[in-house]
């Protein structure tokens, strides 16, 4: 259906497992309504009219490239049916201001979400174990990031150019922090305040943090 201009909607039935590459590229606005497993690169041309986008529930991936450059996507609603999310899947969506990744993501590509200079917080779910190279690259409205104990390592320049990035919030110890491998180009994530998790207010000096009752991140 590629350069289909006109087209503005399409039914696919549930026997439809795949889309392949490029099967809706340059199909202004296209929306699926059900049996889409997997966003691919592609799969939507975003331009000014798309600013929100909500998943099917039976997503299972967002392949490379998937909503790069979608400049004025504000919003998208992850299912907690995906795993992972491609390398450069919202490079380049410079109004996205928050995103929620679910606990089910267990990767996040390379230049995931570079250049989403609109973030102003991520919050990583405890399914991660590994930040790809580049993925929060020149989010220069990022102030802070919560990132779990799972992680074992950040990739080079995985938050360089987020400066204005002033605290983390990691789920482990000090030591724990320490023992992640943190790549080169990090400077902002390095730089920053560190505070540590502790579900009772702590007697010992330093800088912790906690869960509210409503989920909100709180320092002691």
């Amino acid at each position: 259906f590629s350069e289909c201009s006109s087209l503005t909607s399409v039914t696919i039935p549930d026997s439809v497992t795949s889309i392949g590459l490029g099967a809706f590229a340059n199909c202004p606005c296209i929306k699926t309504s059900k049996g889409v497993s997997y966003v691919d690169k592609w799969l939507v041309k975003c331009d000014t009219a798309v600013t929100s986008v909500k998943l099917n529930e039976d997503t299972i991936g967002i392949a490379d490239y998937a909503f790069s450059g979608c400049y004025s996507l504000t919003s998208i609603t992850i299912p907690d049916s995906v795993t992972s999310i491609g390398s450069y899947a919202f490079s380049g969506c410079s109004s996205l201001t928050s995103v929620t990744i679910p606990d089910s993501v267990t990767s996040i590509g390379n230049w995931a979400f570079s250049e989403c200079s609109s973030l102003t917080s991520v919050t990583i779910p405890d399914s991660v174990t590994s930040i790809g190279e580049h993925a929060f690259y020149g989010c220069s409205g990022l102030t802070s990031v919560t990132i779990p104990d799972g992680v074992t390592s950040i990739g080079d320049f995985a938050f360089y150019g987020c400066s204005k990035l002033t605290k983390v919030y990691y789920k482990g110890t000090a030591d724990d922090w320490t023992n992640i491998s943190k790549s080169s180009g990090n400077y902002g994530l390095i730089n920053a305040t560190k505070y540590y998790y502790s579900e009772t207010q702590p007697t010992a000096s330093g800088n912790y943090w906690h869960y509210d009752g409503d989920g909100n991140v709180v320092e002691w």
